[in-house]
């Protein structure tokens, strides 16, 4: 027991007010991003028609393409920029933007154009504000708890979605779409408090004096010129391309292979966010041992084969436990993956780098989604399921091959 006080009292979200400042702000936002998305699929499956499918791959598609567009320039920006005021930026502006979006459909005047154009915008946000806390992580902590901080920052998306997800059918049921629409407003204006009751000093690392444009090459240069860190990156753009689909397909598996209700992708979704918050969680009071490549592989391996179950599995107990394993092995590898990179670029890069980092693993998720839309109205959700399954059991091997980032002991 006493072992279990002093770990707890040892995690950086106890140590460190600001960080924990930020990672309350982040958790409550990520909350009303759940309840956004789910009720923006079941909005697209059930108003728009025989082509809700490729509708769905493309609203998902709409969601990601601002980070490819605009993801680098953001990155250079937040670098050159005082940290808190560009989270601070981010946020007002999110929410101003969810909060029209409510409002439209709430007088009866929202259609796919508009959901289509908000959508964009919101989400040019996003880029810019991950940028800023993926910088700021290290200043809001130390060099010895940055690990555990990384894996505490991870958990935050797939702890808000076990929250959001859970309750989203009943605030879906209770207040409607509108209703999810003015909860994830007001989920952008308390994570602009937390973000507004931090002290620490975020401003820009000191540098010579440098264009933007300047900057914006630097950093491209610095991550196309590590070959080790480049090819790991681009494994795992490939490896999102096949897995990010199953934003679209939990819901498709719900609507037309289970004839079930809201309910049940509330559900599903609660499963697959679980997984990924106990791993999460676990890594931050746990440091992995041996070779992150191989725990990366593993993590690949399983994911894989959790398309696999969810192709033969028609019980909804069982497609619970495997979405459960497969978030779990996806939760791992992303932090695993986060840490290293964390472990490994240097402060005044790292800005321009996870902007770059996300850009490229996210340049081929509108692609994804608009491919599989199209296959699943073509063809079946079942075949969805199986292409990627098996592409991503071959990724899993490509893992192991990739050249090693030097700090990592293989």
């Amino acid at each position: 027991m006493r072992e279990i006080i002093g770990e707890l009292k040892s995690h950086p979200l106890a140590l460190f007010a600001d960080f924990r400042r930020l990672f309350l702000g982040r958790v409550i936002s990520a909350v009303g991003d759940k309840f956004f998305s789910i009720a923006i699929a079941w909005w697209v499956l059930s108003e728009a028609g025989d082509k809700s499918k490729f509708h769905l791959g493309l609203i998902m598609a709409v969601n990601v393409l601002p980070v490819v567009l605009f993801g680098p320039l953001l990155g250079t920006l937040s670098d050159r920029s005082n940290k808190r005021a560009v989270m601070l930026g981010a946020d007002a502006a999110r929410a101003g933007l969810v909060l029209l979006l409510g409002l439209l459909l709430w007088s009866g005047r929202l259609n796919l154009y508009w959901l289509y154009a908000i959508c964009f915008l919101i989400s040019g946000f996003g880029p810019l504000f991950e940028s800023a806390v993926a910088a700021s992580i290290l200043k809001l902590t130390s060099p010895e708890k940055m690990p555990q901080a990384v894996a505490a920052d991870a958990s935050v998306l797939q702890l808000s979605n076990v929250v959001g997800s859970a309750l989203g059918s009943v605030l879906m049921a209770a207040a409607g779409v509108a209703g999810a629409f003015m909860f994830n407003a007001a989920g952008y204006a308390s994570s602009f408090a937390a973000v507004w009751g931090i002290k620490t000093k975020l401003d820009p690392e000191e540098r010579t004096e440098s264009s933007f444009i300047a900057e914006f090459k630097e950093g491209l240069a610095y991550t196309f010129g590590n070959r080790p860190l480049l090819s790991l990156i681009l494994t795992f753009a490939a490896f999102n391309f096949f897995v990010s689909p199953i934003l679209i397909l939990i819901p498709m598996i719900v609507k037309f292979k289970l004839a079930a209700s809201v309910t049940w992708l509330a559900i599903f979704e609660t499963f697959f966010a679980g997984g990924s918050a106990a791993l999460a969680a676990y890594l931050s009071f746990r440091e992995a041992r041996g070779s992150i490549y191989r725990w990366l592989f593993a993590s690949v391996l399983l994911v894989g084969l959790s398309f696999g179950g969810l192709y033969f599995a028609t019980d909804k107990y069982l497609i619970c436990g495997v979405l459960f394993l497969g978030g779990a092995a996806l939760g791992g590898g992303n932090t695993l993956a986060i840490t290293l990179f964390q472990s490994t670029v240097p402060d005044e890069m790292k800005g321009r780098f996870f902007s770059v980092l996300t850009t490229l693993a996210y340049a081929v998720m509108p692609l994804a989604f608009m491919t599989n839309g199209l296959l699943a109205e073509k063809f079946s959700v079942n075949f969805c399921l199986a292409m990627n399954g098996a592409a991503t059991l071959a990724l899993s091997f490509v893992v192991l091959l990739v050249p090693r980032i030097k700090s990592e002991k293989a």
